[in-house]
């Protein structure tokens, strides 16, 4: 009877007559199941995602001042003043009375180059593109600015900061809705001499759209021009932008957009600009990465610039937000191994107390093949029902771990972000800040067939490992033991 019986009907039999075991293994292989398949879940999560201070969302391309070529061009002008006082391509080095050297650039030096702009601007695919100067400080001629009345100002320059953009409408901060222009109008490519100003500026002064503030050098307040720039709009803030330094001259509300052209005019320098990013935009989502393929063919000079991607800014998937993906397949690796082990431990305890059972199918004729392949079955079997109940259960359990890890990795760079403020005394070009708002997982028919592919490799591999107590051992070895 026992050797007609199929291996399908033994191991039912014997998994339903040992309740306690079966559950207790049942419960180990739904847990690894259910991890598992969150692991495989969260490979695919998507992060949604609110950006404050970043760059313009959608398809987007940003172009900014590479720092190796930078030093690279430093170490050129000292070489050929040969450590004397004196100015090369933009670079001024002067010997200090302490002994000391000071380093110091033109715009001409830092700025990206507005022929390589023009370049990129003009490629196939390109529909528009922005132009955004770095934040100059400028002393404030005919107005206050805001300052905290609680912070000592002795080691601030106080300043206002100006920031030019091609296109107002095309800045950073007005693509991620940091601030808006509620009262008047937005600054185009076509106006002159004219500025956007913070409502809190505006109310502090007293100021209306069609004023004109006036802006001089910081270096020499009381003797250099002042320039005149007609206020044409006050923004309203949304979120504060960030400040690429600390001190009052830099604080979101003394921000005060401009024209492309304006900043350069009371900082001094006239004619050379300083321009920090340039931003292009694809026409066409669907063609972004040939579009990116054919910019990199055009020819300026790569070696002086960072051209980096901006797609997916606001819902980020789940590989480009941070190490998440590496997180999820650590999860995966820990799991399955872990799980093998642990699930080798309990068929080998299981195989320990079934030497009775083992030993009366090697006495009635049944080969070592057949036993093992009987235990096979029974892993498979549990295999299966705990792939059932973690499918139900692995849409909600995925969603809760993408979001812990999530959570875990934006805590991670809030840490280090504060670690790099401290050491460089917060000091640095704008941050780029992200707020998660949710996590998404998906179970898809993918990720269905990974995780069952993987649960059955690892109850294979355990159970055949454990399987080693049945091969090792000769028939009379076992068939002594039941005495």
């Amino acid at each position: 009877m026992v050797i007609g019986m199929n291996i399908l009907e033994l191991s039912t039999r014997c998994l339903v007559r040992k309740r306690a075991k079966t559950i207790l293994l049942l419960s180990i292989v739904f847990v690894i199941s259910c991890f598992i398949y969150a692991g495989w879940a969260c490979r695919s999560a998507n992060v949604q995602t609110q950006t404050e201070g970043k760059q313009a969302l959608g398809a987007s391309f940003r172009m900014e001042e590479n720092e190796a070529d930078r030093h690279d061009r430093t170490a050129e002008a000292i070489e050929k003043l040969g450590g004397q006082n004196g100015s090369a391509d933009g670079s001024h080095i002067e010997q200090l009375e302490s002994g000391d050297w000071m380093i110091w650039h033109d715009n001409s030096f830092e700025t990206l180059q507005m022929e390589d702009i023009e370049t990129l601007a003009g490629q196939e695919g390109i529909a528009e593109y922005n132009i955004t100067t770095a934040n100059i400080v400028v002393n404030p001629v005919n107005f206050v600015r805001i300052e905290d009345p609680d912070t000592d100002q002795s080691s601030d320059l106080l300043c206002v900061s100006l920031r030019g953009n091609m296109e107002m409408r095309l800045d950073f901060d007005v693509q991620n809705g940091n601030i808006e222009v509620n009262e008047g109008r937005m600054i185009t490519s076509e106006d002159r001499d004219v500025c956007v100003i913070s409502r809190e500026l505006a109310e502090l002064n007293g100021l209306t759209v069609g004023d004109k503030l006036k802006f001089n050098s910081r270096k020499e307040r009381e003797t250099s021009k002042a320039y005149s720039a007609e206020i044409v709009g006050i923004y309203d803030t949304v979120h504060k932008m960030t400040p690429v330094m600390y001190g009052d001259s830099y604080r979101s509300e003394n921000i005060i957009m401009t024209d492309l052209r304006f900043p350069e005019k009371p900082q001094g320098c006239e004619g050379d600009p300083l321009y920090q990013y340039a931003t292009f935009w694809v026409e066409n989502v669907d063609e972004y990465d040939a579009v990116k393929e054919q910019i990199r063919k055009a020819d300026i000079n790569w070696k002086r610039y960072d051209f980096i991607d901006n797609t997916g800014m606001s819902d980020t998937m789940a590989e480009n937000f941070g190490n998440l993906d590496e997180m999820s397949s650590m999860i995966l690796v820990l799991v399955a191994v872990s799980g093998a082990v642990i699930i080798f431990l309990v068929f080998l305890f299981w195989q320990k107390g079934r030497v009775h059972e083992i030993g009366v199918f090697l006495a009635i004729g049944k080969s070592k093949g057949e036993v093992i392949a009987q235990m096979m079955m029974e892993g498979i079997l549990i295999g299966c029902v705990s792939f059932v109940l973690a499918t139900v259960c692995a849409p909600a359990l995925s969603e809760n771990v993408a979001d812990y890890l999530v959570g875990y990795q934006v805590q991670q760079q809030e840490e280090q972000r504060k670690a790099e403020e401290g050491m460089s005394g917060g000091t640095g070009v704008i941050e780029y800040e992200t707020e998660v708002m949710g996590v998404k997982t998906e179970v898809t028919g993918e990720v269905i067939l990974l995780s069952a592919c993987t649960i059955l490799g690892v109850i294979l591999a355990a159970v055949s490992s454990s399987c080693m107590f049945v091969v090792m051992q000769k028939p009379r070895e076992i068939l002594s033991k039941m005495s």
